[in-house]
């Protein structure tokens, strides 16, 4: 537990957090941070709709292990904006999604999780409590409290019989020109066969952050454990505007996939914006050197 998250709700009138003892929360607090009365702790804040904040919490421990937090309005940072990365996955094997939701959720940029049904899914699958909100969304949290980040993570479960153009049109996931030029990344995770083998990830990211850093965001979609099958990834490449691109030949597990998909897209979206900011903030510094331009 890298931040303790609250929501905004626990917030009394008064400005004070109680946890209960049983609570994981409170737990951490004085078992594994050793905290008593009068020391600080960091939180994180998590707003509906709204990145959230951190700051720093004063700590009262009450006789019966009662944690009482009281926010410090000082020291209050905003969560800043950074690169969204919107994962669509077919129903994996259900020990799997339960494995991967506080993993998924740790990526500070991943903002959506969309699971849909695929061909070669299990049908057995959609049965899975890992699909149901009281499942997976204690362990979101948990992954964002181990990422440290306090934007929330939407997650939208599409199992009817819609078409996949249909429900990624209703999500807008679907390419907004013909072109592709909004700086949108959308990628068929797809490692290939004998002949031929998709462009790395890296690359494809690359290109599209090239093409509009101001937007440049990414959509992953990644198959169940038997994979895309050929006409659902036609159906991706050739009506929604995505782009087939690689983790390498290897033929990975739908978690190792997951793993090193959300690791590379944020990797690369990272490094476009900081070279962004640096061109931005040497272009301004080279700026103020100018001399203003007088009359002779």
């Amino acid at each position: 537990m890298n931040l303790i998250l609250i929501k905004e709700k626990e917030i009394s009138n008064a400005g004070v957090i109680d946890l209960q003892p049983t609570d994981e929360r409170a737990k951490h607090v004085i078992q594994h941070l050793n905290k008593t009365t009068g020391d600080e702790v960091s939180i994180g804040c998590i707003q509906e709709n709204k990145n959230g904040y951190k700051c720093k919490a004063q700590v009262t421990i009450q006789q019966n292990n009662d944690v009482q937090l009281i926010p410090k309005p000082n020291t209050i940072i905003q969560s800043p904006i950074v690169p969204e990365i919107t994962l669509i996955l077919a129903v994996p094997f259900p020990a799997r999604l339960k494995y991967l939701w506080p993993i998924i959720s740790s990526f500070i940029g991943v903002t959506r999780v969309v699971i849909i049904k695929s061909a070669l899914s299990n049908p057995e699958f959609e049965l899975s409590k890992a699909l149901q909100n009281c499942t997976y969304e204690p362990m979101i949290e948990k992954g964002m409290s181990q990422g440290s980040r306090t934007r929330p993570v939407k997650v939208d479960i599409c199992l009817d019989d819609e078409s996949i153009p249909d429900t990624l049109k209703r999500l807008g996931l679907i390419g907004s020109n013909k072109n592709n030029s909004d700086g949108v990344a959308r990628i068929l995770l797809d490692c290939g066969d004998e002949n031929v083998t998709p462009p790395p990830v890296r690359d494809i990211i690359i290109k599209h952050c090239n093409s509009n850093i101001h937007n440049s965001s990414a959509v992953l979609a990644i198959g169940p454990e038997r994979g895309w099958s050929e006409e659902e990834a036609k159906i991706f490449t050739n009506e929604c505007g995505f782009e087939a691109a690689s983790l390498g030949s290897s033929i990975l597990r739908v978690d190792t996939a997951v793993i090193s998909g959300l690791a590379i897209c944020s990797a690369t979206l990272d490094e476009c914006h900081k070279e962004y900011s640096d061109r931005d903030v040497k272009r301004k510094r080279q700026d103020d050197t100018i001399p203003f331009a007088t009359n002779c």
